[in-house]
């Protein structure tokens, strides 16, 4: 039996006992170390097991010389330099779908929010009983642009029309037909026709910055623009800038430069910034690192779709 030895970078956001209990009937050593691999023996290891703040690019060979075999807990995979992994023949593994279920409900949950106002909700408001503020729209008369229809968007999509909502507009290039209720347009189509935004694509050379000045502009007042993929996607700044002059909400659980924040996101009534907890469930974080493992040891290995 093949031997993993194994060097978990982010023990604690890694649930190590579901970990080893996956790997009860394997031959394997794990040592718990650190995301800047100071803490334990990498270099002894063959297998590394990271989450989202550890990074594989051409210097890790530096801190692990024999690996050969990288397991994301997770379904993203914007912090493993995949063509230097293929170039060392270094095989990535991740969770895709794990998190779905949890993501969508985040999406729901902060739409909702955003549509009834209530992230806008003080005690003074309670106090003086201003109940008039929080006048917003029924879920089911919006249009939902659902931007990236793989596993989070497919489910979203099923949410949305449980909710009601029968006007959804999508953008992927990779799907070929639409479902029910559902229209495939463009990319600036859909910013164009859509009250509620939400983005669920990987962040790769041609989604960095899909949402930009290119497009920001076109949206309609009183849109609702939401990131549950990564903060590359959306160029920030546009944001800033398009709020000065239209009223929209931008909702964003993940940022660029994370766990920074560009400081001109903060303290605006019209910004929703959680910080990246839209798959934090207890079943969620079970589910990747299953997922993540179990491809590991059946040789499973990610398929980024766009590359």
């Amino acid at each position: 039996m093949q031997k993993f030895t194994i060097y978990v970078a982010e023990p604690d956001t890694i649930e190590i006992d579901l970990i080893k209990e996956i790997l009860k009937d394997a031959n394997y050593h794990l040592i718990e170390g650190s995301p800047d691999f100071s803490k334990g023996d990498a270099a002894t290891c063959d297998t590394l097991i990271i989450r989202s703040v550890a990074q594989v690019d051409a210097t890790i060979k530096q801190k692990m010389p024999h690996l050969a075999r990288v397991a994301r807990v997770g379904t993203g995979l914007d912090n493993v330099d995949l063509d230097f992994c293929a170039k060392e023949n270094i095989a990535v593994y991740n969770a895709p779908g794990a998190n779905a279920e949890a993501v969508a409900d985040y999406a729901i949950a902060v739409t909702m929010m955003a549509l009834r106002k209530l992230h806008l909700l003080q005690p003074a408001d309670v106090a003086s009983w201003n109940r008039f503020k929080f006048t917003g729209y029924d879920i089911a008369t919006r249009t939902v642009g659902i931007v990236g229809f793989g596993n989070i968007g497919n489910i979203l999509y099923k949410k949305f029309r449980g909710l009601g909502c029968r006007d959804f507009l999508v953008y992927d290039p990779f799907i070929k037909q639409a479902p029910e209720y559902a229209q495939l347009m463009s990319l600036d189509e859909l910013v164009k026709k859509s009250d509620i935004i939400s983005l669920h694509v990987p962040l790769l050379p041609q989604t960095k910055h899909c949402i930009g000045i290119q497009n920001i502009g076109t949206l309609k007042e009183g849109a609702i623009l939401l990131n549950a993929s990564r903060g590359g996607i959306v160029d920030e700044d546009a944001v800033i800038e398009a709020l000065q002059t239209k009223q929209f909400t931008y909702i964003a659980d993940t940022v660029e430069g994370e766990p920074s924040v560009n400081p001109g996101l903060l303290n605006n009534e019209d910004v929703i910034i959680t910080p990246h907890i839209a798959s934090l469930t207890r079943g969620a974080e079970a589910a990747m690192v299953v997922g993540a493992i179990t491809n590991l040891l059946a040789d499973k290995r990610a398929v980024v779709i766009g590359r």
